[in-house]
């Protein structure tokens, strides 16, 4: 029996070095795999990174230096805990490996032609400022090569109906909870005439929610490392609640009596704002409790989050309301109206508005409370009218509410991120470097953890250098964001994710973020969302997959009829 064995094992072991003495001929497809599964990282972290802190940024709550040493951090310990687990659903999920045995080397050149593919379209959605589906990309990419190397039976088709139902199923599911949240913290914090009492009672049940869910997410993944994978279900819940309660119970007696104290210290100093008349000289006082003062802070505001963001044309672009306040800080600032606003008068001619004139602040001071709504100036009639349609600012004691709560929940989001899209980077080469090593199509070797470092690496080199454009879609393009309205965004949209995974329900981390800007920018205002914007994203996820699957395609056309 033991000769046996013995003679079995020298078998196996001869035919492994057989095969890997048969690979060695294609050292040259590996090292080409690392360079591009780099290049392929890099374009995942200037896309797809913009997700965890695109909001965090675009609230002001961080600016773009400090989101990028975050997740810098958050990202690579997550691509390393946790990214094994997912990179062997990418390696063997989409396609049936076993159609490549005895052709290892087609297989190789497909795992590169996957990466090409799914590298050169995010970096073009990049510079487009369009945030996509990393993992839909790879998924593309990956039908693409598998139909030129062995048609379309080697092709899962279940998947691919999955992903196209995730396109309509994530920004939908992730928005409604999106609404629902900020629906309830504007009808019972940012409503109150002071929010400042329900908010810091509503703060330990939000810590403990984004905590819980969290945690959840991260031990269901089940990251080996860390011993995850080895709890059931139950155990991971129990961890997850505790932790939560352990959360509530610090927030309410350590963090939110030194956040009373901050708030009153705040009042304390913000008292009646000074605006000077660029023309006559003479000082003005604008109060707290105006609607003027509300939107000057507004004003400051968005300055503060070009700052962020690092955009110097937040004060060039049009601004799209000419009310009592815009028509003078317009004069002060030197700012051209958007013409989409300009007066008609009955012939159907635009008459210019007078934003060089200080009447039309004059006039809305000495009109009282109609000043206080938001009223519009027009020069035509001089009449009055009511704009409705107000975009809603948080208050600096409610920003101080949800600053924390929402880098929490960006650094969780980040660290998840790292932990599951790195396998979109890595996932094809891990292929490539098993296959090589292995000389088999079916090795269940362990992902090694220097490849998912040198992803995560690759990763924050993408967004240290490119990040921005995303962000600035994420944050500030698509819709304005304050630290309520973020926090609201992260949290559900994490929800979503976590939910719909447990629950085989296929959604994209992009598209839920997108959905949850969207729908809130919809609630705080019906004019703030650029539906433009939002139509050409969509039209990205539509074109994802084929253009990702067309460019591989090509490449893999090319190793097969001319360089293999």
């Amino acid at each position: 029996m033991d000769t046996t064995t013995l003679a079995t094992l020298a078998t196996a072991t001869a035919m492994a070095l057989a095969s890997q003495s048969d690979m060695s001929g294609y050292m040259w497809l590996l090292v080409l795999g690392f360079v591009i599964a780099f290049v392929l990282a890099f374009s995942v972290g200037a896309n797809d990174v913009a997700n965890s802190f695109g909001t965090a940024v675009g609230s002001g709550v961080v600016t773009l230096r400090q989101a990028c040493i975050l997740a810098t951090i958050f990202e690579t310990v997550g691509s390393v805990l946790l990214g094994a687990k997912v990179s062997e659903t990418i390696r063997q999920g989409i396609i049936d490996v076993q159609m490549y045995n005895g052709s290892e080397h087609v297989l190789m050149a497909g795992s590169i032609s996957a990466m090409c593919g799914s590298a050169v379209w995010q970096l073009a959605a990049s510079f487009l400022k369009l945030p996509i589906s990393g993992t839909h990309c790879i998924v593309g990419a990956t039908i693409g090569f598998s139909m030129v190397a062995r048609g379309h039976q080697g092709v899962k088709w279940m998947e691919l109906l999955r992903i196209v139902a995730s396109w309509f199923l994530s920004p939908v599911l992730s928005g409604i909870m999106s609404g629902i949240l900020f629906y309830f913290v504007r009808k019972f914090i940012l409503n109150k005439a002071n929010p400042v009492p329900n908010g810091l009672r509503a703060l330990p049940v939000f810590y403990a929610i984004t905590m819980g869910i969290n945690l959840f997410s991260i031990m269901f993944t089940g990251a080996p490392m860390l011993g995850f994978d080895r709890l059931p279900w139950w155990g991971t819940l129990c961890i997850s609640l505790a932790c939560a309660v352990v959360t509530a119970l610090v927030v309410w007696f350590v963090v939110c009596p030194r956040l009373k104290k901050k708030i009153k210290r705040l009042n304390g100093t913000v008292g009646p704002m000074m605006i000077t008349d660029p023309h006559s000289g003479r000082s003005h006082t604008i109060h707290k409790d105006s609607g003027l003062y509300k939107d000057l802070l507004h004003k400051l505001h968005m300055a503060k989050v070009g700052d962020c963001i690092g955009d110097s044309d937040t004060e060039e672009r049009p601004i799209r309301r000419n009310n009592s306040y815009t028509s003078y800080t317009m004069a002060i600032y030197g700012i051209q109206g958007d013409p989409k606003y300009k007066d008609v008068d009955g012939s159907g001619l635009q008459r210019r508005s007078r934003v060089d004139s200080y009447s039309s602040y004059s006039s809305a001071v000495s009109s009282g409370s109609a000043a206080q709504d938001g009223s519009v100036t027009q020069e035509a009639g001089g009449d009055l009218a009511l704009e409705e349609d107000e975009l809603e600012v948080d208050q600096p004691a409610v920003s101080l509410l949800f600053q924390f709560l929402q880098i929490l929940t960006a650094c969780f989001g980040s660290f998840a991120h790292g932990g599951n899209d790195v396998s979109n980077a890595i996932g094809p080469l891990v292929a490539l470097w098993l296959l090589y090593e292995s000389g088999s199509v079916v090795s269940n070797a362990p992902t090694p953890i220097w490849l998912l470092l040198y992803g995560g690496v690759g990763i924050c080199a993408g967004l240290w250098v490119w990040g921005r454009r995303v962000i600035q879609t994420m944050g500030k393009d698509l819709t304005p964001i304050t630290p309520s309205s973020g926090f609201s965004i992260e949290l559900a949209s994490a929800i979503t994710v976590v939910v719909a995974s447990n629950i085989g329900l296929p959604v994209s981390t992009t598209h839920c973020k997108v959905g949850s800007v969207v729908s809130v920018g919809w609630l705080r205002s019906r004019k703030s969302v650029d539906w433009r914007l939002f139509r050409n994203i969509f039209i990205a996820w539509f074109v994802t997959v084929p253009i990702s699957g067309l460019i591989s395609a090509a490449i893999m056309a090319l190793f097969i009829y001319v360089v293999l």
